[in-house]
């Protein structure tokens, strides 16, 4: 059984993947909930994503929020602005702790 989230990790998942990789995701996505994973995938934070800045929220999600990330490394992921994005923000993190956080 997965551990609960905590406050310091709301998520104990962020995926970060390409729009392209959206089926394969989603699948994954709902496996995870189904196992009890606090998981952040974008089609479940719709209402809370709304309005917000995204750069920032993002930003803040994949560099602090999130116990680990997992990379959806694809040919569409390597040349997509977001997907940059959040990886920067998950290997900010994961220089400053030192710690395996990146999943690919």
């Amino acid at each position: 059984m997965p551990s609960p989230s905590t406050k310091a990790h709301p998520y104990q998942v962020a995926l970060s993947f390409a729009g392209e990789d959206r089926p394969y995701v989603s699948a994954v996505a709902a496996e995870l909930l189904a196992l009890g994973v606090a998981v952040f995938y974008d089609e479940y934070e719709r209402a809370a994503l709304w309005g917000k800045d995204l750069y920032q929220h993002l930003d803040r999600v994949y560099r602090t929020l999130a116990r680990f990330t997992v990379v959806f490394v694809s040919a569409h992921y390597a040349c997509k602005n977001w997907t940059n994005h959040e990886l920067r923000s998950a290997q900010a993190r994961a220089f400053q702790e030192h710690n395996e956080y990146i999943l690919p």
